[in-house]
């Protein structure tokens, strides 16, 4: 037995040790994800005498001999660089929902590039009786100007524009 203590003199209370830290499950940080720059691959070369493309044709579509390529006519201007060709079709049928099937749908819009890429005078010249189809096909190229898509003129290119006709037709059923 412990006597009580004597009255006026305090006893020091014994101060509180703090409580373990609750146990964090250890985890492995996040990866930070830096954006990087696209590769570019180089096409590769084709043997002597043949001219042969690393961009091969939408599906349904062949290519045509000249400077036209599947269904972009320059409007009577010689323009010699099919890689910005191809590009322009990739670009417009990236953003343009395709249908299948109804082969009697077809609209031909035109446009013009201007030298540094941007696009003015998007017009159906020819419609396809289908109002919602030409508004498709309109619309896929407005898309494709408001993104830049196209890219400026190539500097050989000697003019300053490049008057376009693009043929929209559906795709054909498998």
């Amino acid at each position: 037995m412990a006597a009580a203590p004597a009255a006026g003199t305090a006893r020091p209370t014994p101060e509180a040790a703090p409580p373990p830290p609750p146990s964090i499950p250890k985890t492995p940080p996040k990866p930070v994800l830096t954006p990087s720059k696209p590769v570019i691959k180089a096409p590769p070369k084709a043997a002597p005498g043949k001219t042969e493309s690393a961009v091969k044709p939408l599906p349904g579509e062949t290519p045509k001999g000249g400077s036209d390529i599947a269904n972009v006519k320059t409007q009577g201007k010689e323009f010699p660089y099919p890689e910005y060709l191809r590009n322009l079709v990739s670009q417009i049928y990236r953003r343009w929902n395709r249908p299948v099937g109804n082969a009697a749908l077809e609209a031909e819009v035109t446009f013009v590039i201007l030298r540094d890429g941007t696009v003015k005078e998007i017009k159906v010249l020819r419609g396809s009786n289908s109002y919602s189809f030409d508004q498709e096909a309109q619309g896929a190229i407005d898309a494709a100007a408001h993104d830049k898509a196209f890219g400026p003129l190539p500097a050989g290119y000697p003019s300053d524009y490049l008057p376009i006709s693009f043929l929209f037709t559906p795709r054909q059923a498998p």
